[in-house]
């Protein structure tokens, strides 16, 4: 049986999602080049660009970009509304956050954003993070964002979805070899292949990709390799893919440095080492099939495995009362009378055998509670182990036109099982700040956790008449969490009460309703405007770590797991996008204001002023603002300009545990250094996010094989967090009981600007050199903060009396100047 031209067409464009361009030499006379978005994960519910009711933010020219293998740090640099966040100072572990939410890499950061590549999400089942280490940058073919207000893409996409397209080998053809050498002892060395045997209609691509680097900080070195593999099959009325992901990374990031010790050495830590090890693939198969009635089919499988190993040296925040352990106090005066300890030299051992719940309180005099006492143990070393595997599967069914209908349903489901353990090892600081231990391991968590999640969906593009389009969709989430708890010596808290454990069994149900309406007065030009609801559940690590009777560390040090409420968002958005030409001049123009609201936001509330804390609901938040984006082409030159105002902010009174805010107080309202709160009150902004985002890029064809690009990225001040009531402020406080304490800053971190430069040139058709200079004027500059205490001098050393602990933001540094050569070789 013959196949129509646009029945080919789709054949041809049927990626599991994102954009794809029509322009096929057999009706190169009859359609203009069409762009098409899927506004599902599966392909075949797509949707014309001009006519789609929601903002599309796109990477078109992903081998232009500056810096070719950190996903998070690099890719979205040409996305208007993308912020990054390196608190722990590598650019594989780095926050992503778009329109105030989140994805990361690490335990702890509430998620908002959820990730799709080739139709399979990518957020983990234990914390919803997303290894970026897993996804080699050189083998994607598209990336875009979408926002909040398409509820097709499940949970988790509360802020939106980052919808990410590898290439096959009808994408690229014949071999690539890249080599890279630069500043920290970077190397690079990535290959892809990829082929169509035009005969049987099969084709394959192969990329191989390792990194290594000292790093720009002290004791921080990383090494990446990934390995994506992909075999397809086109037929007359099925296309198919099997895709097979391999990884392993040894990453050091040690986050956050107090702004004394920066000032002394910019590429020093706090403390040393943070170190993670991370392994792990995926295996993923999708096929789609088109029926001769115009309907289709589509599914996707996948099964992924991972393991994370973690090791952070650290000051002993340990408050384990089985074992007479206790956060760290500096009085070295009180410590030396202990006989045998001498200050940092060694500590009193944790009891050999736990007291039992309801035999000891832990209140001042009590013979039990005092000998041993492990508070004079500065340091810790704590080790995490957490085990994933994930079953997904997904269907869609699309009907081909029905008069102005257009009509998907779809379904997904995931099966998840994590297997988390921490534990830790007292010890004191040798001179360079690492731990040395002291003391044997102590098991803190052992918990396995159960996700299963289910999803369907429906959603009708009706054309009211060739310039207006209506979107109506709705998706219902089924999820279950699901913890047990496998530690054998139970916790007990300061009263000696033992823990509830970690045995629980939640289910949260939702319906998220979706609506958009475009109106295209012409081609190329469209208003638009959408509403729609998302939801995501609590993970286990946020279950896990919600009583604060028992506050965690991060990572996670888990006792109990209080039910908390599912967030959900209602997002609103409406703008205008354009598209002219002028002569040989292209320009592109969009406006968009969006607002979403929040309720039973997840944050995680401190509990010290170091890393400890636990998390909690909260009433409501609001990330409301406006994006302008305009692009040109003119000859040689490109340039693009994208600005974002974001307003984020608290919308309900709280009251919050925050030490080391100067504006905090006990219950009694005195001032409070240790136990202390802050009130938080509607319109107080949210912290970690900028209100001004402004990028800047202008690429020049100085020749017909060079091409020079500068790119500047800015963003304003943020604040810490900690300082979520935005009171902070440096001075002296005298603290009842205490004294005067001295706080150093206002608690905010300040804004920036930072060029960077790149070229390439072709010196033959199979050979391009590349060079990058980034952070061009070696601006010292910051991208996150949080208050905390500082047990060290300003010579790196100990502080001998709890007097000395300086109250002061511990800043994220940006990277300074570093400048990288490449080579890419085809043949």
């Amino acid at each position: 049986m013959s196949t129509s031209p646009r029945r080919a067409i789709i054949r041809a464009c049927s990626v599991p999602v994102l954009l794809c361009s029509f322009a096929p030499s057999v009706l190169a006379q009859a359609l203009q080049e069409v762009q098409v978005i899927s506004t599902t994960p599966l392909p075949g519910a797509a949707i014309s660009k001009d006519k789609a009711p929601f903002s599309v933010k796109e990477v078109n020219d992903l081998n232009r970009d500056s810096d070719r293998e950190s996903l998070s740090s690099s890719l979205f640099r040409g996305i208007s509304g993308t912020q990054i966040t390196e608190n722990q100072g590598n650019p594989y572990q780095a926050d992503l956050t778009y329109r105030g939410f989140s994805v990361t890499p690490l335990l702890g950061t509430p998620p908002g954003l959820s990730v799709y590549v080739d139709g399979v999400r990518q957020n983990e089942t234990f914390g919803d993070v997303v290894r970026f280490d897993a996804i080699p940058q050189s083998a994607l073919k598209e990336v875009a964002v979408l926002p909040g207000t398409l509820p097709q893409f499940g949970l988790n996409s509360l802020g939106g979805a980052i919808v990410m397209q590898t290439k096959s080998g009808r994408d690229f053809q014949g071999r690539q070899l890249d080599l890279e050498v630069g500043d920290y002892g970077r190397k690079r060395i990535g290959f892809q292949q990829g082929g169509v045997d035009e005969s049987t209609q099969q084709d394959y691509y192969l990329n191989l990709n390792h990194f290594d680097e000292k790093g720009w900080r002290v004791l921080s070195p990383s090494t990446v390799t990934q390995f994506f593999g992909k075999a397809g099959m086109t037929g007359s009325d099925t296309v198919a893919h099997v895709s097979l992901n391999l990884y392993g990374s040894d990453l050091n990031g040690n986050g956050v440095v107090p702004r004394s010790l920066y000032e002394q050495n910019r590429a020093q830590s706090y403390t040393y080492v943070d170190n993670t090890k991370n392994s792990g693939g995926q295996l993923a198969f999708d096929f789609s099939r088109y029926f001769d009635d115009g309907n289709s089919l589509s599914a996707n499988a996948y099964y992924r495995s991972s393991r994370s190993r973690t090791f952070n040296g650290d000051g002993n925040e340990n408050e384990d009362y089985r074992f007479g352990v206790a956060e760290f106090e500096p009085d070295r005066t009180e410590i030396e009378m202990r006989p045998g300890i001498v200050y940092n030299q060694n500590c009193s051992a944790p009891r050999a055998t736990p007291y039992a719940p309801g035999t000891v309180t832990f209140e001042e005099g009590d013979p039990a509670a005092i000998d041993p006492d492990s508070a004079d143990c500065p340091g810790a070393n704590n080790y995490g182990l957490l085990q994933q595997d994930l079953l997904g599967l997904s269907m869609q069914y699309a009907l081909a036109p029905m008069g102005a209908h257009t009509l998907a349903v779809g379904a997904q489901a995931e099966f998840g099982r994590s297997d988390f353990r921490r534990e830790y090892a007292l010890g004191v600081f040798n001179p360079d700040r690492t731990v040395r231990e002291l003391h044997r391991r102590i098991e803190q968590v052992n918990v396995q956790a159960n996700n299963r999640q289910f999803g369907l969906y429906a959603q009708d593009v009706i054309a009211l008449n060739e310039q207006t389009t209506l979107l109506l969709a709705g998706r219902y989430n089924h999820a279950t969490v699901k913890t047990g708890d496998r530690l054998a010596i139970p916790l007990i808290n300061e009263e000696g009460e033992s823990g509830p454990g970690l045995n629980n069994n939640y289910t949260y149900r939702r319906f998220n309703p979706s609506f958009g309406v475009s109106f295209a007065p012409s081609q190329n030009r469209t208003w638009y405007a959408s509403a729609g609801t998302s939801n995501r559940v609590p993970t286990p690590v946020e279950l896990a770590c919600s009583d604060p009777e028992f506050p965690c560390l991060l990572p996670n040090a888990m006792a109990a797991d209080p039910f908390l409420e599912q967030v959900i968002t209602t997002t609103v958005e409406g703008g205008y996008r354009s598209r002219w030409q002028q002569g040989a001049s292209q320009y592109g123009f969009s406006v968009n204001l969006f607002s979403a609201d929040n309720k039973n936001d997840i944050i995680f509330v401190t509990d010290g002023a170091g890393s400890g804390g636990f998390f909690q609901n909260y009433g409501k938040t609001r990330r409301q603002g406006l994006e302008l984006d305009f692009e040109a082409e003119q000859g040689r030159f490109d340039f693009a300009a994208r600005y974002q105002y974001l307003d984020a902010t608290f919308r309900s009174s709280a009251r919050l545990a925050s030490e080391g805010n100067s504006s905090a107080t006990d219950t009694s309202g005195n001032p409070a250094v240790e136990g202390g709160f802050i009130q938080v009150q509607p319109g107080n902004r949210l912290p970690g996010i900028s209100k001004h985002n402004l990028k800047l890029s202008l690429g020049v064809k100085a020749a017909e094989s060079t091409l020079l690009f500068v790119d500047m990225q800015a963003q304003s001040e943020q604040f810490a967090r900690g300082n979520e009531n935005n009171q902070h402020q440096a001075g002296t406080v005298n603290i009842p009981g205490q004294g005067p304490v001295t706080f150093q800053d206002n608690g905010k971190v300040p804004g920036f600007a930072v060029f960077n430069l790149g070229a390439n040139h072709r010196i033959s058709k199979q050979v391009t050199l590349i060079a990058r200079l980034n952070n061009v004027f070696d601006r010292e500059y910051f991208n996150g903060g949080v208050l905390g205490g500082n047990l060290f001098d300003t010579n790196g050393q100990l502080v001998e009396e709890e007097d000395d602990i300086t109250y002061e933001t511990f800043l994220a540094p940006g990277m300074p100047r570093s400048a990288w050569l490449g080579m890419s070789i085809r043949f």
